[in-house]
């Protein structure tokens, strides 16, 4: 009877039931596209990219806004179900460990069958080892002979560890290698060609050592070998999805963000709004440290020495940061990656970054974690929170800097923003957020269609932002861009992690405001504030170009954060850094110079009553900075003079120095750095604009001694 039924059906009358059946078919969200090889029309699928800049304009570059006609309203878009945010293995430590000691060497057997021997260690205490300069554990290979392609380390260190594990692979030794965190972790690894389906066997050995050169007591509790999914294979993009959101997360790339489309979006022909030029755009993690030591030699970018630059996605030649994790659930996606020097050829730094991708019915998460291997001494600088690349069609910068944040209090808007990685338009793309303000997000939109991208990132100081060749383009891997990175000044310490999150949202400037609002207070982003100089202005200081700075040192490809820019006086003066010499003037028998030995700057007395000068100008305020500090040395072999310090401090109403403001500190003369620190918070003469301090460094000298100075901070 329904097939009868279905044949004498008119026609009509059919399609009419195939529309009401249309109609009520499941919005729910879709489950993730799991190793999906559908890339989007725009996304770049065989790993190549066009030169930056090299794109011809297309016909939406002069045309007016276009945008579809709206459809019949839909219904509120359903929500996520309770989503499990994806994270790192968590092993089982209570396998049973027997160790046989015998002289130099240990036999160990796990109840699950892994044995090895160990050697290179100087104690054994049940199953933990004490070593030194390095331990060598070789494999039974038939305890680890299936097919693998990632390993899983559950263990306890004392020290942070650099390590090497050798397998077969292809009737070869390969030999990957990896670091580990100190304390009690589970480690888990791809082998080196995961992405390329690769897998291995027969685990030989591993080697281990500390990055810290300390003594390490080390345990292997547990270790499991896996035959892992290959996520992204053939796209190397993974994607996850629901019914708003579209996110790419390209692998190959270290894990950048390199696809975002909302799918409520009516603007003809705009659907990836993150700019995928080429490894130094997207949505990622970048971070900047040393400048130059006896281990670290820089790179070149633009025809500038270039610093440490961790940046995810890879290298300036187009190189690819490496993929060391992968955890995927239905909406969110945790990856681990090892980022490339940026200004370098292939060079992989001795770090690890951490993302958490989560995406939700009105916003996606992204949580961060970074942790540099080195062993060196980092510098403070502007660190890139995260670096956020937009198409160009997203013109208008949108950000709100007023005293009363999260009221619908007036937003700020700027349709003529410049390239900000050009010296002349570096202090006009960056803005300094006032004290009171937590309102810290910011937006690209395009006017016309007051739709754009969203991010908000919690306890920031300023924003970097601005646009790269602008052509209005709307295609992904268009060299023209727009930029912006949230930015707090930071030293990055080794083996300590910095970890921040932040939000995304799309739509309307009122819409991302909502979602923004309304999730204020999902992440503190307290570590942002542990170890960093904020450069935030005062509530009664416009934060215009003249409350600028500009010594962010780095930044991405084909467009990029530009070269090494001298900056502009600001609260933290880095004198470790050549081109900083020239705020320091010699107003008195003084001889200034910067020595590239000391990786200081030198103030050699030339007679009486030496002094150096340093000008504000009024740019800063004295009711906000209640500190300096000092760090400075002495040579030993200074003569035998009054080692001590007076400063002369011109804020407010006065002007030039007087003894009225005036501190005297003591000084240490051994040859080693020192931070002198003087609170001025119960000063009556430190209040209004600082105009400058005059630095009587030595008093009782004699002409050729000499002081060192490597920064003077307020705070």
């Amino acid at each position: 009877m329904r097939k009868l039924y279905r044949i004498w059906l008119p026609a009509a009358l059919l399609l009419l039931l195939l529309i009401l059946a249309a109609c009520t078919t499941d919005t729910s969200a879709p489950p993730a596209t799991e190793g999906s090889t559908l890339a989007p029309s725009d996304a770049v699928t065989d790993g190549t990219t066009e030169p930056a800049g090299t794109e011809a304009p297309t016909d939406e570059t002069t045309a007016p806004a276009d945008t579809e006609a709206p459809t019949e309203p839909e219904e509120t878009l359903p929500a996520n179900p309770d989503i499990t945010v994806a994270a790192p293995d968590k092993l089982d430590f209570s396998t049973s460990v027997t160790v046989t000691a015998n002289g130099g060497s240990a036999t160990v057997s796990h109840e699950d069958g892994l044995t090895y021997t160990a050697t290179g260690f100087s104690s054994a205490e049940g199953n933990t080892l004490t070593f030194e300069k390095g331990l060598t554990l070789t494999f039974d290979p038939a305890s680890t002979a299936e097919a693998f392609n990632r390993f899983t380390l559950g263990y306890t260190s004392t020290q942070p560890l650099y390590g090497k594990i050798t397998y077969t692979s292809d009737s070869k030794a390969v030999t990957d290698d990896f670091y580990m965190e100190a304390g009690t972790h589970t480690f888990s690894c791809v082998i080196g060609r995961y992405l390329d389906g690769i897998k291995g066997t027969g685990i030989r050995s591993m080697t281990l050592e500390t990055c810290n050169d300390r003594s390490a007591d080390f345990a292997l509790c547990v270790m499991q070998t896996q035959d892992y999914p290959v996520y992204g294979e053939n796209a190397d993009t993974y994607y996850i999805e629901n019914a708003r959101y579209k996110l790419g997360i390209r692998l190959i790339w270290g894990g950048g963000i390199n696809y975002l489309e909302d799918k409520t979006c009516t603007v003809n022909r705009l659907k990836n709004l993150v700019n995928q030029a080429d490894t130094g755009r997207l949505i990622q993690q970048s971070y900047y440290g040393v400048q130059q030591n006896a281990e670290y030699t820089p790179g070149n970018y633009n025809g500038s020495t270039w610093a440490y630059n961790p940046v995810q996605g890879g290298d300036v030649k187009g190189n690819h940061s490496r993929i060391i994790d992968i955890v995927v659930n239905e909406y969110s996606v945790y990856v681990k990656s090892q980022p490339l020097d940026w200004a370098k050829d292939n060079s992989l730094t001795p770090s690890y970054m951490e993302n958490t991708y989560t995406v939700y019915a009105d916003r996606i998460r992204v949580d961060n974690r970074f942790v540099d291997f080195s062993n060196w001494t980092h510098r403070y600088a502007h660190q890139e929170l995260p670096a956020f690349y937009t198409v160009s069609y997203l013109s208008r910068f949108t950000l709100y800097n007023g005293a009363k944040p999260w009221t619908d209090d007036t937003m700020s808007y700027r349709d003529d923003l410049g390239f900000w990685g050009d010296s002349t338009y570096y202090n006009d793309c960056t803005f300094l957020l006032k004290n009171s303000n937590t309102e810290t997000w910011c937006a690209w939109t395009n006017p016309g269609d007051d739709f754009g991208i969203g991010l908000y990132v919690p306890n920031v100081d300023s924003y970097l932002a601005g646009r790269h060749a602008f052509n209005n383009s709307k295609e992904s891997t268009n060299g023209a861009t727009n930029y912006v990175a949230p930015i707090n000044a930071m030293m990055l310490k080794s083996f300590e992690a910095v970890e921040y999150s932040y939000l995304i949202s799309t739509g309307s400037v009122a819409d991302m405001r909502g979602v923004f609002k309304e999730h204020k207070d999902f992440a503190s982003n307290a570590t942002l504030h542990e170890n960093h100089q904020t450069r935030r202005v005062s509530d009664n200081t416009a934060a215009t170009n003249e409350n600028s700075y500009a010594d962010l040192n780095g930044g991405g490809g084909g467009g990029g954060n530009g070269g090494a820019v001298a900056a502009p006086l600001s609260a933290h003066l880095d004198l470790t850094k050549k081109e900083n010499a020239s705020h320091v003037v010699a107003s008195s028998n003084t001889v200034v110079s910067y020595d590239a030995s000391a990786g200081a700057l030198s103030l050699t007395v030339k007679g009486e009553d030496p002094h150096v000068t340093v000008v504000y100008d009024g740019k800063l305020s004295a009711d906000q900075y209640k500190t300096v500090e000092i760090t400075y040395m002495l040579p030993a072999s200074n003569s035998a003079g009054n080692n001590v310090t007076d400063l002369f401090l011109c804020a407010g109403s006065i002007s030039n120095p007087t003894a009225d403001a005036c501190v005297r500190m003591d000084l240490t003369a051994d040859g080693q750095y020192h931070t002198l620190t003087v609170d001025l918070s119960g000063k009556s003469f430190w209040q209004g604009d600082i105009h400058k301090i005059r630095f009587d460094y030595l008093d009782g000298c004699e002409a050729g001694d000499v002081m060192y100075v490597q920064s003077i901070v307020l705070k």
